[in-house]
């Protein structure tokens, strides 16, 4: 292959991530606003491609819910990860909670789909969330700040319930994403204080 040829494949290539990553914020846009029967022309239009640009890149609405969800996790783990880096775990698990509710309320009608049973269909499902929780609350524990006999799994089936039950997106419906988050993380701080603040 000569360099005219490299230059010219690299620009196709260049082109099509262009393009990929202008429909996935498209697609997260379109199904925030609308939800999840938003139409895929809209999408298309609202990327700036053709529908066929857009069935190139994603066979159907499935590929590209899926491709967005993955997108989504992603974010939100990011964000999780740098919110348990808090020195003190009480402000920790805070963090945790308003990045949670930042990236709920940023993608909208897809947060729906991801809590409410489409997340187990991506790879490692909700145990990265699990694990990152678990980890700051036996942090608390050994630091002093939480109960020395809290009781971790219990913790976590009581946060995750509250994120895949349909719950959290009722309650926030009354109170904003914030507001339901802020609620939720000063009663665990309560209930799980090692001496109450």
């Amino acid at each position: 292959m000569n360099r005219l040829d490299q230059g010219w494949t690299k620009s196709v290539r260049s082109d099509a991530v262009a393009n990929r990553d202008r429909i996935l914020e498209a697609a997260r846009e379109v199904f925030a606003r609308r939800g999840l029967d938003a139409e895929m022309k809209e999408i298309a239009e609202r990327a700036d491609v053709g529908v066929g640009t857009l069935y190139r890149h994603f066979e159907g609405r499935e590929a590209l819910l899926s491709a967005l969800l993955q997108l989504t996790k992603e974010q939100m783990l990011q964000r999780l990860r740098a919110a348990v880096e808090a020195d003190d775990p009480r402000d920790a698990l805070r963090a945790m909670m308003r990045a949670g509710m930042e990236v709920c309320d940023q993608f909208g009608a897809l947060t729906e789909a991801m809590l409410a049973g489409r997340l187990h269909q991506l790879h490692g499902g909700h145990a990265e969330f699990t694990g990152l929780l678990a980890d700051l609350l036996q942090r608390g524990m050994r630091e002093g700040t939480f109960r020395s006999d809290l009781d971790v799994p219990a913790v976590i089936a009581i946060v995750e319930s509250i994120f895949t039950s349909g719950a959290l997106l009722k309650f926030a419906a009354d109170r904003s994403y914030r507001r339901a988050g802020e609620a939720i993380a000063d009663f665990l701080l309560q209930a799980i204080a090692d001496t109450p603040r």
